[in-house]
């Protein structure tokens, strides 16, 4: 089972991947949970190509919206899946997967959990996305245990809204959060523009040790599907298909058009 998943996943550029059983997995969404699911295939996809930017938005949201891509990967994978098992079933999801995706890879081995709250990949670092494939194959692979960071505590030193410390993050400090919300005061507004952040925060990721000596990606679609520094302007002018494309589409245009001006009104 894994060696034929291993080389349909590879056919994709994918090389991390792990196979736990049902029972080892933690549910959070159990209405889509297959009542024939007993094992789970977790993906870890780099996305990161080695670019920088200067608009204030994190890197993963300059690459088209990796639902997308997760959407057409599954479209190509899964009959590849049913096609080597005939009569298996085969589910795949992403962020909207009813495991909690960052434990079932910690226990797969596809990394280890930061201060920062995010999974690290021992080749890609956190620049990863998950995403995962139910299925109702039986596998004798077994999780480990979750394995955690060196807690250096560079993370928590260099967090522009102090959102993290030994006991966890504080979302409500989480400048990454903060940009996502629907309605900001005017002190958010103001420390998201002081801290050059619209959308997203990479500051944690960008000191981490582990991040340090990374490879980058190789699959096209996050080297061809890459936007370059975002404009207020620019963002306006787009028609709502393309604005779509972009994982900050979901909370609507108004927020990363306000968060980009205030930056770009910041800085003049």
């Amino acid at each position: 089972m894994k060696g034929i998943i291993g080389r349909i996943l590879a056919s994709e550029g994918i090389d991390c991947f792990g196979i736990l059983p049902v029972e080892e997995l933690k549910v959070i969404n159990p209405r889509p949970m297959p009542d024939w699911a007993r094992s789970a295939v977790v993906i870890a996809v780099p996305y990161d190509d080695g670019s920088r930017y200067g608009d204030g938005v994190s890197a993963y949201a300059h690459v088209e919206d990796y639902h997308l891509y997760f959407r057409e990967l599954f479209e190509r994978i899964l009959p590849k899946f049913e096609e080597a098992f005939p009569g298996r079933r085969f589910f795949g999801s992403a962020d909207h997967s009813p495991i909690h995706e960052k434990e079932a890879a910690a226990k797969a081995g596809l990394g280890i959990v930061g201060m920062h709250s995010m999974l690290i990949n021992p080749r890609y670092g956190s620049y990863i996305f998950l995403g995962t494939v139910i299925t109702d194959m039986e596998t004798d692979e077994k999780g480990g245990e979750i394995r955690y960071c060196s807690r250096c505590g560079k993370c928590i030193e260099a967090c522009p809204g102090r959102a993290i410390s030994e006991c966890g993050i504080d979302p409500g400090r989480c400048l990454s959060a903060v940009s996502q919300k629907k309605r900001l005061t005017d002190e958010e507004a103001a420390l998201l523009a002081e801290c050059g952040v619209a959308w997203g925060c990479d500051v944690c990721q960008a000191v981490c040790p582990y991040n340090a000596e990374r490879d980058y990606t190789k699959i096209s679609f996050f080297r061809e599907h890459r936007h370059g520094d975002f404009t207020a302007s620019e963002v306006a002018s787009m028609s709502d298909e393309e604005f779509s494309h972009f994982a900050f589409s979901w909370r609507g245009r108004a927020r990363i058009l306000q968060n980009l001006s205030n930056l770009e009104n910041l800085r003049e």
